[in-house]
């Protein structure tokens, strides 16, 4: 077992799975959880707040979809959560913006 620092952050969402040819949840969870250069995670251990990110979505009960992104927090992230939570909404924003 292992002591971990977590952030998570969790979205109700109207029900998506009528749009499960298009998989939004999907397409997001990929972006937002991509690994390579330029991502979220990229930034987040180039700060030394984070050492691992990931993204998933998911339909619930017929009647409401769900996205959350959980964080591995280091220590100085733990520290600086509000700066964690500022630049996953700003990278949400970009997207929102500029596309993936």
């Amino acid at each position: 077992m292992k002591d971990k620092d977590t952030l998570e952050i969790f979205w109700a969402l109207p029900y998506m799975q009528k749009e499960f040819k298009s998989g939004p949840l999907s397409y997001f969870s990929h972006l937002i959880g991509h690994e390579g250069e330029n991502s979220l995670l990229s930034y987040l251990k180039a700060e030394d707040y984070a050492m691992d990110l990931g993204a998933s979505g998911d339909s619930e009960l017929d009647c409401m979809s769900d996205f959350s992104v959980t964080i591995t927090l280091t220590k100085k992230g733990l520290a600086n959560h509000e700066k964690v939570l500022d630049a996953v909404f700003k990278y949400i924003q970009r997207l929102k913006e500029v596309g993936p």
